[in-house]
């Protein structure tokens, strides 16, 4: 009796113990690309050091519905450059399926696959994407890279905004 008792008793406490452990374990949150991002590009005064990462004028839209819209800021106003949908292929890569494109034409209706990694806590994403042909057909099978970061609310509006 003593021994069932026994064996009971470590079995709750094995029991316990567990179910504790197993609340303390942080997952992972699942990896979201959804929301504003905005190209970024290193700027230096000298060709021997890689310089600062600058902001620049295009911005991706990332929906949290599957669409995405590329757009570029100009003096006149901003223009879409090219829009489609995307999905998650895993925690390296998603797939845009480009409906138009006024950039890269030649992805249009192109399944065009990037692969992503963050930095920074996941404020910066560098992407890659393989461009096979430019806009003429011809033989390009390059690489293209790119760095965007992520567009974020401020805690208060800023007193120096231009409108």
């Amino acid at each position: 009796m003593k021994t069932r008792y026994f064996f009971a008793l470590v079995a709750f406490m094995a029991m316990s113990l567990s179910g504790m452990l197993a609340q303390t374990v942080k997952k992972e949150a699942p990896t979201t690309l959804n929301g504003v991002w905005q190209m970024c590009f290193y700027r230096s005064s000298s060709p021997d050091i890689p310089g600062e990462l600058k902001t620049g004028n295009s911005l991706k839209i990332l929906s949290d519905d599957g669409r995405f819209i590329n757009l570029v800021m100009m003096n006149q106003g901003a223009i879409i450059i090219g829009y489609g949908t995307y999905h998650i292929n895993s925690e390296k890569s998603y797939t845009e399926v480009v409906k138009k494109n006024i950039h890269l034409p030649q992805l249009e209706g192109v399944e065009n696959e990037l692969f992503y990694e963050f930095s920074d806590d996941k404020k910066i994403m560098y992407l890659k994407f393989f461009v096979k042909k430019d806009i003429n057909g011809n033989e390009v099978d390059s690489w293209v890279h790119e760095i965007w970061k992520r567009v974020e609310m401020p805690n208060e509006y800023p007193a120096n905004i231009v409108r």
